[in-house]
């Protein structure tokens, strides 16, 4: 019938328009359609697709914004922001294409990224009427922290918000000015803040619990932003240009023989010999008197040697001992123990004795420097810790929001009551880091580069059981293989006993 023929019209063209939008995808190179990796999300990953959104809008206004204040461009804001949030994107394009990656690859990956925070930091330091500003964007550079960290989702949630006291500040300050200078100070805290809610609720939505990488997808070492990655192995190199014709340096030199040397006259060195021989045989002789007769010196007798041992005055002079110019050592110079609150962070220096940092908030960092011999207690929740330089200190803390770090330290015991998403350890020996079994619920990553005697104690299987300290490797093992100039390593730790 009539009405049947246009069903089957109306079918045909809706599937004629699902493969003109298939085909309008497909790339064609050198007469071949290009294969799309196994599994690879492509363009049609709804996360990406979202934040490719905000680098169009909210992303795009902080960087508009940055770039309005004169000054806050001076310092690099504008373009730092730019590469910031599109480098994020990148990862994020790369999770919905590629299978998750060891922690190298990824901080390999984000490399870019990592040399913007002492870029952020130095400008944080700068003194002036926008020191608020560049604070309030190494604040903002936090976020990032929600690629590596178990639960992205939690992280956001507490973070996001680290900005705003620096913010409120330049909002209070702005009501002082007027016109342009006053709207483009309020455009620069609105868009910051937008980018904060934006991303609680996008890793809301997306990774929750995780970064949302694609199980079955390529490899992420291989993969290049607009490019993808291979399904194995990566794109091999470019073929060589031609190898240089070999230098014509002609035949060696002829080394010429030299003629033989004269043989020595007679009476030349061999009769200088034969004669300091003969006048040593005459100085040994009996009949030339020895020595003594032959060189015409007199002799000591018995009688000469004691009357010189009567006459003092004929006696050799005793040398006077030098006397030893005393080395004054250097006295090392003991500075003062200090705890206080500069610029954001908690500076506790010189600790002899046990301490509480008192008054420390959630958007606070903490520096304890040069402990000896003492327990620095950090109660609370915390943005960051970082120790250095201290010996045989003991620090206690409840729960960290980034990252707590240990650099040039030795025989230093840290203990983590609630949480730490990261600890790095670096240049420290005899380090021991204790988690609570409240703190083991959610283990953090552990970052360690030319460590010694560390170890990592955890709960037993019950709380009567002893705890079960593990020590963290220091030895590798690297192989090397492949031939003809493809060559890879393997690296692993090295294991002792059966």
């Amino acid at each position: 019938s009539f009405e049947r023929m246009a069903d089957v019209a109306a079918r045909l063209e809706a599937v004629v328009a699902r493969l003109e939008a298939l085909a309008s995808t497909i790339t064609v190179g050198d007469g071949a359609g290009a294969a799309a990796p196994t599994g690879a999300a492509g363009p049609s990953a709804k996360f990406v697709e979202v934040y490719n959104e905000f680098l169009e809008n909210e992303a795009a206004a902080f960087v508009k914004a940055a770039g309005a204040l004169s000054e806050v461009a001076d310092m690099g804001i504008n373009s730092m922001a730019e590469t910031f949030y599109s480098e994020i994107g990148n990862t994020l394009a790369m999770a919905a294409e590629c299978s998750k990656p060891d922690q190298k690859v990824l901080m390999e990956k984000m490399k870019p990224v990592m040399e913007l925070f002492p870029k952020a930091e130095k400008a944080a330091f700068k003194r002036g009427k926008f020191n608020n500003h560049a604070t309030a964007w190494k604040e903002m550079l936090q976020i990032v922290n929600f690629l590596f960290v178990p639960k992205p989702r939690g992280f956001v949630e507490e973070s996001y918000t680290l900005p705003d006291v620096y913010l409120n500040r330049i909002l209070v300050a702005a009501k002082k000015m007027e016109g342009e200078e006053k709207s483009m100070n309020q455009a620069f805290v609105n868009s910051a803040k937008a980018i904060g809610v934006f991303f609680k609720s996008y890793v809301k939505e997306y990774h929750a619990a995780e970064i949302a990488w694609n199980k079955k997808g390529g490899d992420a070492k291989t993969w290049t932003p607009g490019a993808g990655a291979g399904a194995a192995g990566g794109v091999p190199p470019p073929p060589g240009g031609m190898a240089p014709p070999p230098m014509d340096l002609g035949p060696p030199p002829v080394i010429e023989a030299s003629a033989p040397k004269k043989e020595a006259s007679v009476g030349g060195m061999s009769a200088v010999f034969a004669e300091i021989s003969k006048g040593s045989s005459m100085c040994e002789s009996e009949e030339a008197g020895g020595a003594t007769a032959a060189f015409k010196l007199k002799k000591v007798t018995k009688e000469m040697k004691k009357a010189m041992k009567k006459q003092p005055g004929l006696k050799p002079k005793a040398k006077k001992p030098t006397e030893k110019k005393a080395v004054k050592k250097a006295v090392k110079k003991v500075k003062p123990p200090s705890c206080e609150f500069r610029r954001g962070t908690w500076w506790v220096e010189h600790m002899v004795q046990d301490k509480e940092v008192e008054g420390v908030e959630q958007k606070h960092n903490v520096f304890v420097f040069n402990a000896q011999k003492c327990v620095i207690t950090i109660p609370g929740k915390i943005k960051s810790i970082t120790i250095q330089g201290c010996k045989r200190a003991t620090i206690i803390f409840d729960q960290v929001i980034s990252t707590f770090e240990v650099v040039d330290c030795e025989s230093c015991k840290i203990f983590c009551r609630q949480s730490a998403p990261s600890i790095a350890i670096d240049k420290s020996k005899g380090t021991q880091v204790n988690f609570s079994e409240e703190a083991v619920q959610t283990l953090p990553d552990i970052v360690t580069s030319n460590i010694s005697e560390t170890n990592i104690v955890l709960p037993g299987k019950t709380s009567k059981d002893d705890p079960i300290e593990i020590p963290l490797p220091e030895q590798y093992i690297t192989k090397i293989s492949g031939t003809n100039g493809d060559w890879n390593t393997d690296t692993t730790m090295v294991t002792h006993g059966g």
